[in-house]
């Protein structure tokens, strides 16, 4: 009868020991799935570029991605830095929404001359408290690329706010370093100017 009974509560402890690991497993997933919508979305829109289903003259499906996957706020505030807080909101608004277009046509001349791309998920991780990087490999025509994707959580979703090139290159530190002279020289108007130049076709 103990031998019984020992067996039978080491059964319901194994079964309550499953339950919890597929529990913790599905909420893992599900947290990580929540994470890559943004990435994901903008992944799907790059390969409509690639396969030329999305072309210049309907970029504002890639403006809605981007204004959905990234947040351009954050961005424009690294950015433009100490010059940002001086800007009226009008302005502000004004350099996002030329910035965005700017994210869009760049992406557009990217991958409209690739042929076959693939994306593939590695790992999702937790940088700090607040944000989270998602590591992806890119395929373009047989070349292997490692993208970090940088999220911050902003209105219920989690948002890019930097790409990393093979873990070193920083977007938006590149653009911050191209827009630095333009911005001391012409001020923020100057650039969104600048931008609305660069963003023709």
């Amino acid at each position: 009868m103990k031998r019984f009974l020992s067996n039978f509560f080491y059964n319901i402890f194994l079964v309550c020991l499953i339950i919890c690991i597929f529990i913790l497993f599905h909420s893992e997933t599900k947290s990580e799935s929540r994470v890559l919508e943004g990435v994901n979305a903008l992944h799907e829109s790059l390969i409509k570029i690639s396969n030329k289903t999305i072309k210049s003259d309907n970029l504002a499906l890639i403006d809605n991605v981007v204004k959905n996957s990234y947040d351009l706020e954050k961005m424009g505030k690294i950015i433009i830095g100490v010059d940002w807080k001086q800007m009226d909101s009008n302005t502000q608004k004004e350099f996002i929404n030329v910035f965005k277009r700017f994210i869009s046509v760049n992406y557009f001349r990217r991958f409209n001359k690739i042929n076959e791309l693939d994306f593939k998920h590695q790992t999702v991780k937790l940088i700090g408290d607040k944000f989270k990087l998602a590591r992806v490999i890119l395929t373009a025509d047989n070349e292997k690329l490692k993208i970090d994707y940088l999220l911050s959580f902003k209105n219920e979703k989690w948002k890019i706010f930097d790409v990393l090139i093979d873990g070193s290159i920083s977007e938006v530190a590149t653009k911050k370093s191209d827009f630095k002279k333009i911005i001391k020289e012409e001020g923020v108007s100057g650039l969104v100017k600048n931008l609305r130049i660069r963003n023709q076709f």
